[in-house]
């Protein structure tokens, strides 16, 4: 496991400590705005049941909102330090927002949804409908392979998988892809990079047997690996 994740749970008492934090600081009409994007958005998704599989922690919670006042960041710094939430963005952090631009790419068409089953009486919690986050996750994987050149993370692609299940699209041979281009913005070089790596349509990732396909590509076969576990889990 990695010793940096950390879980629901622990984000709560954070979340917790922080809205302590401002009443304490800042005048009772003060909100602090979340808007959920990433991990803790698919964390949320799985204790709903919306998705399935092993989705339980996360490094951070990326918000797409504007900067937080300079006492905020310090106090999410110090209330990560004690939980040991040790991200170097911070537990709490607007860095896809700063970096990527993503609030005034996405803002129009991003759909929210407020958290109901944890309140705090100054930071209003929303996260990011799935969707929402399917495109999210494709524009990062499209960052990575087309930007920076590097392979996606294993994350982003098992989380466009366990999307596309939740979208009931359980058979990886038989994608369209078509379906998915009109779903959401379409973003080539991670569209073609899951064709190519058999997540979308063409040569399957696994076959029934279990046997792994495209040997010569290790990360595909990394990839295979985790999903045959995944499907293994959902079917026990």
């Amino acid at each position: 496991m990695d010793e940096n994740k950390v879980s629901y749970e622990i984000f709560i008492k954070m979340l917790e400590e922080l809205n302590k934090f401002i009443v304490n600081q800042y005048d009772a009409q003060y909100i602090l705005e979340v808007r959920a994007i990433g991990g803790f958005s698919m964390i949320i998704h799985k204790r709903l049941g919306d998705i399935e599989g092993p989705r339980d922690m996360s490094r951070d919670i990326d918000s797409l909102t504007e900067d937080y006042p300079e006492e905020i960041i310090s106090a999410i710094k110090s209330i990560g330090e004690k939980y040991g939430a040790n991200d170097e963005d911070g537990w709490l952090n607007n860095h896809w927002n700063r970096t990527k631009n993503y609030n005034e790419e996405f803002a129009y068409f991003v759909k929210w949804k407020k958290l109901e089953e944890a309140s705090f009486s100054n930071i209003n919690l929303f996260y990011a409908d799935l969707e929402s986050l399917f495109m999210f996750k494709i524009r990062a994987m499209d960052d990575r392979i087309a930007l920076a050149k590097l392979e996606p993370r294993q994350q982003d692609v098992l989380d466009v998988v366990s999307i596309l299940r939740a979208f009931g699209i359980k058979d990886f041979d038989s994608i369209d892809n078509e379906t998915i281009k009109n779903t959401i913005p379409y973003f080539p070089a991670a569209v073609n990079y899951l064709i190519d790596n058999g997540i979308f349509i063409g040569t399957k990732i696994v076959a029934p047997n279990g046997e792994v396909h495209r040997e010569d590509n290790e990360y595909a076969k990394r990839i295979a690996q985790k999903i045959q576990e995944y499907i293994k889990l959902q079917n026990e």
